[in-house]
């Protein structure tokens, strides 16, 4: 397998992460840093800026930020609560989609 690959699998596995932490989540959200931390204890981050998997999931509208001032990019440094739209609720609730690039 190539290190493409691999790191395709891995970038669907924290999305996959970052999803189900929110669907267990108060409300569906999580703040950030609190998600970064669970992200980094399970060893499937290394970095606490965990931007570009939010921003894939922002871009495929399966989560929002409650201040609508903050962008994925600033989500970290910002503090900010993120939660699942109805989308992304949907999305979990069918089992995902293996085309998705997120693995539940």
């Amino acid at each position: 397998m190539s290190s493409y690959e691999e790191r395709g699998r891995d970038n669907a596995a924290i999305r996959g992460y970052i999803l189900r932490v929110l669907a267990k989540g108060h409300h569906f959200s999580f703040l950030v840093r609190r998600l970064s931390g669970k992200l980094m204890e399970s060893g499937l981050s290394s970095d606490e800026d965990i931007w570009e998997p939010l921003k894939y999931l922002y871009d495929m509208q399966f989560i929002e930020f409650v201040d609508k001032r903050v962008t994925p990019y600033t989500a970290y440094e910002r503090d900010a609560v993120v939660r699942l739209t109805t989308k992304g609720v949907q999305f979990i609730e069918n089992g995902g989609d293996d085309e998705s690039g997120i693995d539940l």
